[in-house]
């Protein structure tokens, strides 16, 4: 009997804390301030490369250490101008879970601010973004996505990824934090 009760106070354990939100303390900074700076994205659309070459550069420009991560469908050659860190469909379980040590590294790093470059929603990237560390998580506009974001950009049906990139810098450059 006691061993049955272990095991139901184990798996009741284990439901709960799965079950349970992650408490990150959120908050904004001004641009300049930010040091350590996230960046996500999938290598999907044609004008990505150009795009997220573009972008990654303009961060490493104003003096941030960018570390950045990269989903591909399957193993891939280099099209970027810069050092990233990726996982394929293959780390993807059946429940959405992502089972890579990069992600997990990735999102344990306390970054500034953390960009989700990505023009259509990925449930993957939505499980980065809520078990991220990150102080101020920044993308795209979705219904019901609030929670994974301090920072949404709508730009509606546009699926071009240099309007959105372009879209936060804006936004994250204007932003004037008073923590």
């Amino acid at each position: 009997m006691t061993l049955i009760k272990d095991f139901i106070s184990v798996f009741t354990k284990t439901k709960v804390a799965e079950t349970q939100k992650i408490s990150v303390p959120r908050h904004t900074l001004n641009y300049e301030q930010a040091r350590e700076i996230g960046v996500l994205f999938s290598h999907s659309n044609d004008d990505n490369p150009k795009a997220i070459n573009y972008f990654v550069k303009l961060l490493q420009k104003d003096n941030k250490h960018v570390r950045v991560l990269a989903y591909f469908e399957e193993k891939h050659s280099n099209p970027y101008d810069f050092r990233f860190d990726f996982f394929t469909a293959k780390e993807i379980d059946a429940k959405g879970r992502i089972s890579s040590l990069q992600v997990d590294e990735f999102m344990k790093k306390n970054f500034d601010f953390l960009y989700c470059i990505n023009t259509t929603e990925f449930a993957p990237f939505n499980y980065i973004m809520k078990h991220s560390q990150a102080k101020c998580r920044v993308g795209k506009y979705y219904p019901n996505s609030e929670n994974n974001f301090e920072l949404m950009i709508d730009i509606g049906d546009n699926t071009n990824t240099a309007d959105l990139i372009l879209q936060m810098l804006h936004f994250t450059k204007t932003l004037i934090a008073h923590n």
